[in-house]
């Protein structure tokens, strides 16, 4: 490849951003914080892989540490796959991106899993709690939906592929029975079912609807630096996977389109840099039939250095600095596309916050979660010991082998 094929992405002239709350993570908080949004506050293990009866409270910022082999994260599995439910997908199709799939959110040796989470709305705490069972076919065997203290769903005998439901009304006749599919989360049917026609049903509804927010609006990012190092199609939707295969497509479209998110990735990348770092870009080869590019760090003196080169720390920061200072937009993810922007809360769940990694980012974290779009729930080997920060600690139960969540000052 001769040098004439190798360009840096030069950035255009941006617009400046209109209405984005996070471009400059440096700025003041924004009208509200995260109160008048869904949030889920709390996440039940009662029954999933290596937890059995965990409780994992969620602060804005979490970090759940350990060592490896602790379970932690099977705990983010937990969360990734409620979030996958809450699709209304079959229930293969919704705990595919699971790791292990549905067949792997089972405890070794019990025929299915329990999962459950407490998600802060304006209306206030509604609980989801769910038992799958795994043994033959995939099937939900009992869900329960409660607002407070009033329940607003429960189930009853399941067979044949249908389980009996009952959820409230406040009508006259009292709650409404009817069967329901037990291939998908029962939560996640209720919009096209509950007719909203009592005050009852329409509480129903406004729970489901920030319940199935909440758990719809997650990310998942586990950078994999050996993928991150090959060139990618220029002509990429620049929607960041979750392995950040194709981070180099990304970092163009930002460096095009904003200049404020380019400099903070750009300082992201000095500051935890031995070498100088003049700036960030993309080198591309239009040699083949479709331009390509790949992620490139600009050294000094025009010399660039290719994403083939660059340390896995090096890559694996890069790519967490970028789902911090990004939204939903450049994320591949399926978001709510009903609800308004400003009603969003980003949940972004981030595997392997080193002590150098959660130096340099977690002050990054904060301002950005401080906004009040963003929160985040990181796994490591070490607690931060950040004011900021819950830390939770991961570990095993010498006598069950079972996963133990205690949090900090516990």
């Amino acid at each position: 490849m001769t040098d004439q094929q190798l360009l840096r992405a030069r950035p255009r002239d941006p617009q400046p951003p209109q209405s984005d709350p996070q471009s400059d993570p440096q700025s003041g908080p924004q009208s509200g914080s995260d109160s008048h949004r869904a949030t889920v506050r709390e996440l039940r293990l009662g029954a999933f892989k290596s937890h059995l009866g965990g409780v994992l409270p969620l602060a804005p910022i979490t970090l759940l540490h350990g060592p490896c082999g602790a379970g932690k994260s099977n705990a983010l599995d937990a969360l990734a796959a409620l979030s996958g439910l809450a699709g209304g997908e079959e229930l293969a199709q919704a705990l595919a991106g699971v790791r292990g799939g549905l067949a792997g959110c089972a405890p070794q040796g019990r025929p299915g899993f329990r999962l459950g989470c407490s998600v802060g709305t304006p209306q206030g705490t509604v609980r989801l709690d769910v038992t799958v069972r795994t043994d033959g076919r995939p099937r939900i065997a009992a869900e329960r939906l409660a607002l407070g203290r009033q329940l607003l769903l429960s189930t009853g005998e399941e067979a044949r592929g249908r389980i009996d439901a009952a959820w409230h009304s406040d009508g006259r006749q009292g709650d409404i029975h009817a069967p329901l599919s037990a291939d998908s989360l029962l939560s996640a049917q209720l919009p096209l079912r509950v007719a909203g026609a009592t005050p009852g049903e329409r509480r129903v509804l406004a729970a489901v609807e920030h319940l199935l927010t909440a758990l719809r609006e997650l990310f998942v990012i586990d950078p994999v630096p050996g993928l991150m190092r090959g060139w990618v199609p220029a002509a990429d939707d620049a929607r960041l996977r979750g392995s950040a295969e194709n981070l180099a497509a990304v970092i163009a479209r930002i460096q095009g389109e904003c200049r404020i998110r380019y400099g903070h990735l750009v300082r992201v990348l000095r500051v935890g840099s031995a070498h100088p770092v003049a700036g960030l870009g993309v080198l591309r080869d239009g040699s083949g039939p479709a331009e390509r590019v790949i992620t490139a760090v600009d050294e000094g003196d025009g010399h660039w250095t290719s994403a083939e080169l660059l340390g896995a720390g090096t890559l694996r920061r890069l790519a967490f600095a970028t789902v911090l200072l990004t939204g939903p937009g450049v994320l591949q993810m399926c978001s709510a596309a009903e609800v308004p922007d400003a009603d969003r809360l980003l949940t972004v769940l981030a595997e392997d916050f080193t002590p150098e990694l959660s130096a340099e980012l977690l002050p990054l974290a904060e301002v950005v979660v401080a906004r009040g779009h963003l929160r985040l729930l990181a796994t490591g080997p070490a607690p931060a010991r950040r004011p900021g920060v819950l830390d939770v600690h991961c570990g095993r139960d010498p006598a069950t082998g079972a996963s133990v969540l205690t949090p900090s000052g516990e």
